[in-house]
């Protein structure tokens, strides 16, 4: 049987468990994958609901029920008898898992990105998970557990696969089976920060490498340069930042600016710290590198952007 991960990079545990289940027939009635954005959650979830039903493509298959837009997903998109047509889909997802199958013996369906659900939707499919249909297969996908994400009853009702970021060189090869040069690939799978699906996406944008030595040239100037400098650096990111969440979610679906503009700067304070002879000035990249894995930790505890730039670019300012 040929392997229907055999295009996903990394994530070798969950996989391999996934394998097993397949192999055996003993598959989940839900499952939630979790972890950041674009490690690869919805690849492995359409190549899983590719490996259970009969070989027909995702697209046309009649047994495969899919939602992955950014956008909120509205309850008559889920529940059986909707007050109106769903919008997008020809089934609601209550109906789809009522019917019996077409082709086989299981029907599968998937949302990315649970939390995108209100509430009152949540509770609804709570509900579709508490109730699951012979030969159903939910999959859900999630970057946090955090109960003002994903209500608990819906995790405690799936098996949960953790995802991870990816090898350096796992993303390389990827790259370089798509068709990348070897430049470019060496410097995207540096770049994603373990995310094969932001290293994929970016190979069909052209302003990326632009963007990345833009970020990398503004860093080089904060170095020794006066407060004020590192202070419009951080008020420029800011800004940038606040277009960027004003262009809502199918925008949104681009690179975070100062997700983008940390990781161009790891990179070139690791460059930085290789390239330099003398271990004062090596001490020096290495501290200004763990400063900015500092700001990353401080953006996840919901800490003001802003103001963890403006510490940061101070700091660079002063080692210069």
């Amino acid at each position: 049987m040929t392997d229907p991960f055999e295009a996903v990079a990394g994530h070798q545990r969950s996989l391999a468990l996934l394998r097993h289940q397949i192999e055996s027939g003993r598959l989940a009635h839900a499952y939630l994958f979790v972890g950041e954005p674009m490690l690869g959650k919805t690849t492995v979830a359409r190549a899983l609901a590719g490996a259970v039903l009969p070989p027909t493509p995702l697209v046309r298959n009649p047994d495969y029920w899919e939602d992955d837009r950014p956008e909120a997903l509205k309850i008559d998109e889920l529940r059986l008898l909707p007050d109106r047509q769903p919008d997008r889909h020809q089934q609601t997802l209550q109906a789809f898992l009522s019917m019996r199958p077409a082709q086989g013996e299981r029907r599968v369906a998937m949302i990315s990105d649970v939390g995108r659900l209100p509430g009152a939707v949540q509770g609804i499919l709570l509900k579709t998970l508490e109730e699951p249909h012979p030969g159903r297969i939910i999959i859900l996908t999630t970057p946090s557990l955090s109960p003002f994400v994903v209500l608990p009853t819906v995790v405690s009702r799936c098996q949960r696969i953790s995802f991870h970021g990816v090898e350096r060189e796992e993303v390389l090869q990827l790259l370089l089976t798509r068709g990348a040069e070897e430049a470019s690939a060496q410097l995207l799978a540096e770049l994603c920060r373990g995310r094969p699906g932001w290293a994929v996406r970016a190979l069909a944008d052209a302003d990326v490498v632009e963007r990345h030595e833009r970020w990398a040239r503004r860093l080089d100037e904060t170095l020794g340069a006066p407060a004020d400098v590192a202070l419009s650096l951080a008020a420029d990111l800011d800004l940038v930042t606040s277009e960027w969440r004003r262009r809502g979610p199918e925008a949104q679906a681009a690179e975070n600016p100062v997700d983008m503009a940390l990781a161009s700067w790891q990179l070139h304070l690791r460059q930085r710290m290789a390239d330099d002879v003398q271990p004062q000035a090596r001490a020096r990249w290495a501290r200004l590198l763990e400063r900015s894995y500092d700001v990353v930790g401080y953006l996840e505890q919901n800490v003001s952007a802003r103001l963890a730039l403006e510490v940061f670019l101070l700091e660079v300012a002063h080692a210069g």
